[in-house]
């Protein structure tokens, strides 16, 4: 359920800010919203004529004091500089020193975080009259972090994906400690603004300019600052929550027919060999799939699927006639600009692709298509269900006690989540966490149906000892993603298998349908 908060937009795409020991800030923590509140309180439109804070402002602002955010919406975010520590310029600061020319000082070209959506905080039991003040003064801060990161600020509704665990200690694993406002907070800000803006004006000695001037520094405390730990919200995944944030497009420009199902996988796998013999020998691990020892493995990277001509007219992709079908690059988040760049440079200059099928003509598609955007929304009075193509492989077998297939299905869903559904333990167990954690979420199958002619001819590779059962089925989704998200499951989700396609169906026959 959408819960009240504070949304922050940066209409430049990037936020910018330091935290106090100088180093970038990678986002804006519930302490610098509180000090950009305070200071559109003493500065803003509903200050006092002599420039404090009014009282229906401080009221609010003791509020938020007393009440840490139980809800963050952080949004997708990477640095804007390929390296934060180049050093790309030198500028004049300002001071000066005996009658010399100013010092210079060194300053990377930025350290900006470009952020992929809104960033938010969010309360519960906040009053109208307390949502009514934070209202204006959100429209009197003009900036969140550095003057060059200007932002909206704006009091709505919103559903945050990153929740405040009350129980947790300093054994507590994962999640992120963040810095809130506590109780002495606003009392700390009222005397350094005090001191910043005495009463008194300076006396003409005390105005006059200063051969040794330096760049004045103003002062940072970090009194009445706690930290709270906050973890990935469990009970809802949002939309646009796809592992997946982009894809590339590559049309088979032929005005054949589409590839069959069987050859989807042996077509998909001379894709990703031709792509990574086209990037060469630094091809980044997300695209190869061969980490380090000591690299945690990230529950998906890149993915390529294929999609036939009669399916694509169910996504927003526009291509000419006469293509047969297309292939789908699939970037997970988290790329680095490098990674991106190698990925882009080798996509855009394929043009032929052969495999032990035969030889493709291949065009690329001119855009980046969104994910979590990818199919036509639902048609009204349905139920979107979702099938995947050709088919989906388990990634385990059955295990011991109760399991069904059905328990193997979530726990594919399961594996694609597995980063936002929290750690689980190895084996057996594990897998039922995961199962069930799944099944929080709403997602039920509605029938499977297994493919017994050539199964081996659907998954790549297959853990040792473990024979491949490919399955087609239709999947009601629940809360655990959106209706136009860019989705793939199974073994064979990184390369032509297990690509979830919508079906909208009635949703009295979907009731009829129902194992």
């Amino acid at each position: 359920m959408p819960s009240i908060g504070i949304q922050a937009r940066f209409p430049l795409g990037v936020y910018h800010g330091h935290t106090s020991d100088g180093s970038p800030d990678p986002f804006p923590t519930p302490v610098r919203l509180f000090s950009a509140l305070f200071s559109a309180a003493c500065t803003g439109s509903s200050a006092t004529p002599d420039g404090q804070a009014s009282a229906e402002a401080l009221e609010a602002l003791a509020w938020l004091e007393g009440h840490s955010p139980e809800g963050l919406l952080f949004p997708a975010t990477m640095p804007v500089g390929e390296d934060r520590q180049t050093i790309v310029s030198y500028r004049y600061t300002g001071a000066f020193k005996n009658g010399k020319e100013p010092k210079k000082a060194s300053k990377a070209i930025s350290d900006g975080m470009a952020v992929h959506g809104a960033v938010g905080w969010t309360w519960s039991g906040m009053s109208d009259r307390v949502r009514d003040t934070l209202a204006v003064l959100c429209e009197d801060v003009p900036h969140l972090g550095e003057m060059d990161s200007p932002v909206i600020l704006e009091v709505t509704e919103m559903e945050p994906n990153w929740v405040w665990d009350p129980d947790a200690t300093a054994f507590s694993t994962g999640g992120r400690q963040i810095p809130v406002p506590v109780e002495g907070r606003m009392r700390v800000l009222e005397e350094l603004h005090a001191q910043e803006r005495p009463t008194e004006a300076p006396s003409a000695s005390d105005d006059k300019m200063n051969q040794a001037e330096a760049v004045r520094v103003f002062p940072v405390s970090t009194k009445g600052v706690e930290l709270r730990r906050y973890g990935p919200n469990t009970t809802i995944l949002t939309h646009g929550s796809s592992p997946w944030r982009d894809a590339l497009v590559m049309s088979v420009d032929s005005a054949g027919s589409s590839i069959p199902s069987e050859q989807r996988l042996d077509w998909c796998v001379a894709f990703h060999k031709a792509l990574i013999s086209r990037i060469g020998n630094d091809a980044p691990a997300i695209v190869t799939g061969h980490y380090d020892l000591d690299v945690p493995l990230p529950a998906n990277r890149i993915a390529i699927q294929y999609l036939p001509a009669s399916l694509l007219n169910r996504s927003q992709v526009l291509l000419d006639e006469g293509i047969s079908g297309v292939f789908l690059v699939m970037l997970p988040g988290g790329m680095t600009s490098d990674d991106l760049g190698a990925v882009f440079t080798a996509f855009a200059g394929m043009t032929r692709l052969r495999s032990r099928w035969g030889a493709l003509r291949l065009r690329p598609h001119d855009e980046l298509v969104s994910a979590s955007t990818f199919w036509k929304p639902c048609n009204p009075g349905s139920l979107r269900l979702w099938s995947p193509t050709p088919v989906a492989v388990p990634e385990v077998t059955r295990q011991r006690g109760e399991w069904t297939f059905e328990d193997a299905i979530m726990l594919s869903l399961g594996f694609v989540w597995r980063d936002e559904l929290g750690p689980v333990s190895k084996g057996s167990a594990g897998y039922r966490t995961l199962v069930d954690r799944v099944r929080e979420k709403g997602p039920r199958v509605v029938m499977y149906h297994r493919v017994v002619k050539h199964p081996s001819a659907y998954a790549h590779r297959m853990p040792q000892g473990m024979v491949a059962q490919p399955y087609i089925a239709q999947i009601d989704a629940g809360r655990l993603f959106g209706e136009q998200e860019l989705v793939a499951i199974g073994q064979s989700r990184h390369l032509g298998g297990g690509l979830l396609v919508p079906i909208d169906v009635p949703a009295e026959f979907v009731r009829g349908m129902e194992r």
